[in-house]
């Protein structure tokens, strides 16, 4: 396969509008078929601009090869990204005093953004003369390097797990260790175009118009995920992080699947409350860039999916990330959409539209045809409140890096998705060889008071977020059985984890079954993969409370707690239990995470941060 499959250029024409000027290496199969293409090249308002870019899913047939703007039974289920940079240069010979140029790339590589240097350059030459053998020669040269990292990819949990350990110096060890590299991400045969950067990255060297350039690679990649997820640095994550925290809910529209707790409901917990019901979503912008507005749109997919945690959105959700009015039949004719616009014409029509997100005025728009009755007064739930807590100490105190912003919006979603699954994250019918350890599924409330409270609250949500996931709009990756073990047992570590947290912050512990449950959990763990499923899991734990401080070597010392791992800090404090059966079981759950390479790195480093621990494990195997 190659890296990039086709390159386009276009130019706008004061007399002729926008029009497609060079295909390569052929014409870009169902051309015809695609109305108004120069136009997704070029965006509105560029002539305002000296640079920008846009961005644009494609989807290709199985049986004809032709690409479509819009994915439908009969496409494949690859994501083709349209990824355009566009300049505008000033020369006073022509009418207006601009040219306007833009160059794409079609690509299945979701780290597209790596090319722009690449692609700027190109554009640089093209504008002296529209030469083709240019677009031959920057093809030629991006494909002529292999940017594999590993011919079999790693399964999806050991991704998420990986990505998830912000606590320990892995960072360091991956750069350092290139036998522990190689072991971890399972490669056997190096590949010599690509070398290892200090990021959790790589780089590979590309050569055009004499010039040596690097194109960074992701050491990982995660599904639903755009660019590189353990370095985001592409995105503005902070800055518009902030923006959408701070912007208002500017409707007198309420809406029980949007609006749950009135209309003082966080703009953000709408916008994902949209996503998660399958809303027509809307960003407009006239006086930001296409780039811009396309990045929010990007952050918001980086929010909802988790990095991996809630998948599907950019194969079935109907991702636009920049349109313009030459689309409205396109959107027309979906019934769930997100997507980025700098035309001001949509912001009147709301009746192509549920949700609008005004960037200039930083405001959200509820269209009057989702205007209902108030079914209830709701409080806001423990997960919300405590995610919306997480982000402004995250952002505003501690100043945490970006990875670690983005271990908030996993854990979030996590919490959310088990919240909106309820009981059902374990009755798949297609999986009925598995077989449940132990009683106990779902999200875990402390009191059922709670759980009356906060069902009632999301009840709508939870009975439209499965109806798409279960007819395939959306897949959960933690559903219960993906994360059975080789002998197709399962145990929700996750729901008993959080029993057992929140009966250790407790006087009491008569009505949790402590033997219990360590004894299944010790009963699941027979391989490698349960052993990684088990740790993700206590990863994804989230803290009770943003008033806890640790220091972390991932931070460069600086104080912060969202890295914080309270599943495996939980298992170790039960070195401790005054029940001698359950510190048998803790043990040897503990000398099985041992026996497992990367299980066994982290609980060695885990360890080394608390000689306390260490020194009672050491004594209770002595004693065995």
């Amino acid at each position: 396969m190659p890296n990039i499959e086709y390159i386009i250029t276009a130019e706008f024409h004061v007399d002729k509008g926008p029009s497609v000027v060079h295909q390569y290496p052929e014409t870009l199969p169902g051309y015809e078929f695609l109305p108004f293409f120069p136009e997704l090249m070029l965006p509105d308002q560029i002539h305002r601009r000296e640079e920008d870019f846009t961005l644009f899913l494609l989807f290709r047939n199985k049986a004809t090869g032709h690409f479509h703007y819009k994915k439908d039974a009969n496409c494949t289920n690859d994501i083709y990204y349209m990824y355009t940079v566009v300049k505008n240069v000033s020369d006073e010979s022509v009418r207006r005093g601009l040219v306007i140029k833009a160059l794409c790339v079609i690509t299945k590589l979701s780290y597209f953004k790596h090319f722009r240097p690449l692609l700027l350059i190109c554009l640089d030459k093209y504008f002296s003369a529209n030469d083709e053998s240019l677009l031959a020669q920057l093809y030629a040269a991006i494909n002529a390097n292999d940017f594999t990292v590993n011919s079999v990819e790693q399964p999806l949990l050991k991704r998420l797990l990986i990505s998830s350990v912000l606590d320990l110096p892995l960072s360091e060890k991956i750069y350092n260790d290139e036998q522990f590299r190689h072991r971890l991400l399972g490669i056997k045969l190096p590949n010599r175009d690509i070398f290892i950067r200090k990021d959790l990255s790589y780089n590979s060297i590309v050569t055009f118009a004499d010039m040596k350039i690097p194109v960074k690679v992701p050491m990982l990649q995660l599904p639903d995920t755009v660019g590189d997820y353990m370095n985001p640095t592409d995105l503005n994550l902070k800055p518009n992080l902030i923006n959408l925290l701070s912007a208002r809910l500017a409707t007198n529209h309420h809406n029980n699947e949007l609006t749950i707790y009135g209309l003082s409901t966080p703009p953000i917990i709408v916008l994902i409350n949209a996503v998660l019901t399958g809303k027509r979503i809307i960003f407009l912008s006239y006086e930001n860039s296409a780039g811009h507005i396309i990045d929010l749109i990007l952050l918001t997919l980086k929010i909802v999916s988790g990095g991996g945690i809630l998948t599907g959105l950019l194969e079935n959700y109907n991702v636009f990330p920049m349109i313009d009015v030459s689309k409205i039949d396109l959107l027309s004719e979906c019934d769930s959409y997100l997507a980025g616009t700098i035309n001001p014409f949509f912001k009147a029509h709301e009746a192509i539209w549920d949700v609008l997100y005004d960037i200039d005025a930083n405001e959200f728009r509820l269209a009057s045809l989702l205007d209902e009755p108030e079914v209830s007064k709701n409080s806001i739930i423990g997960e919300d409140a405590r995610f919306l807590s997480n982000l402004q100490f995250s952002l505003f105190t501690y100043n945490d890096d970006l990875t670690t912003l983005q271990l908030i919006f996993r854990r979030h979603i996590n919490e959310l998705i088990r919240i909106l699954v309820s009981l059902r994250n374990y009755n798949d019918p297609a999986n009925k060889q598995c077989s449940l350890l132990m009683d106990g599924v779902g999200y875990y409330w402390h009191s059922d008071t709670s759980k009356l409270m906060e069902m009632s609250c999301y009840q709508l949500i939870s009975s439209r977020f499965q109806d798409l996931m279960y007819s395939g709009k959306f897949a959960y990756s933690l559903l219960l059985p993906n994360l059975s073990n080789e002998l197709n047992l399962m145990i929700d570590l996750q729901h008993h984890l959080q029993k057992l947290y929140n009966a250790s912050n407790m006087s009491s512990r008569a009505k949790v079954h402590e033997r219990e449950i360590w004894f299944n959990i010790l009963k699941y763990l027979i391989s490698g993969r349960s052993l990684e499923t088990f740790l993700l899991v206590t990863y994804l734990i989230p803290p009770n409370s943003s008033t806890s401080l640790q220091s972390s070597g991932a931070h460069g010392g600086n104080m912060t707690i969202f890295d914080k791992n309270k599943g495996i800090e939980l298992l170790l404090m039960n070195l401790f239990n005054e029940d001698d059966q359950v510190k048998l079981n803790v043990v040897m759950i503990l000398q099985e995470l041992e026996d497992n390479f990367f299980c066994g790195w982290c609980l060695n480093n885990f360890m080394k941060s608390n000689y306390v621990y260490e020194v009672a494990f050491s004594e209770l195997v002595d004693t065995q």
